[in-house]
């Protein structure tokens, strides 16, 4: 009898040794992945990134802005990153700020939807006006009567918040040209 229970749980060095170590490849595989994969994740993130919110960057206050609705051009200089780059502090582009009665602010990117080019302004009754392709475009940003863009000037996003607080901050993006479409780069 007791040669039967010493056939029926065999001792197999064997099939220990192979558990111990599927067990440890397991463990160790386990605690490399947690490093290898944060690792990787910071490697990759700026390559997933759509890149198109934008900058946010205080322009003026509230009170520099022209009382009688006129728009104010302010250069965007910013430190900006591209992918794992830092640049240092150059200019963006540009943008034109109105103060409306109400106290509300609009934005306007100054790059022509139609080509890229620099808009300008002209007077409260003319607009404003893209030299390239003499383009007028209306206070309010949208086309006017001469116009050869597909779409209305880029508005811009003010800082609701920030503007009740006396400063103007705005989300800086620039868009593609030529589409009607109005789409972030």
């Amino acid at each position: 009898m007791t040669q039967d229970m010493n056939e029926q749980q065999p001792d197999d060095p064997e099939r220990r040794e192979f558990l111990a170590k599927a067990i440890s490849v397991v463990a160790g595989g386990t605690i490399v992945s947690i490093p290898v994969g944060a690792g990787l994740a910071t490697l990759v993130s700026p390559l997933r990134g759509e890149g198109q919110g934008g900058i946010k960057i205080r322009l003026t206050s509230v009170d520099d802005l022209p009382e009688d609705g006129s728009p104010k051009l302010y250069q965007v200089v910013a430190e900006r990153s591209d992918a794992w780059t830092k640049y240092p502090a150059k200019p963006l582009g540009s943008v034109f700020l109105r103060k409306l009665e109400d106290g509300e602010v609009v934005a306007f990117n100054t790059s022509c939807p139609h080509a890229g080019c620099s808009v300008g302004f002209r007077s409260k009754e003319e607009g404003y006006y893209c030299p390239c392709h003499e383009s007028k475009f209306l206070l309010d940003g949208s086309r006017g009567d001469v116009c050869v863009s597909p779409r209305g000037l880029d508005s811009l996003e003010v800082d609701k918040d920030r503007l009740k607080e006396g400063d103007v901050w705005v989300t800086f993006q620039n868009f593609a040209a030529g589409i009607e479409e109005k789409k972030a780069i």
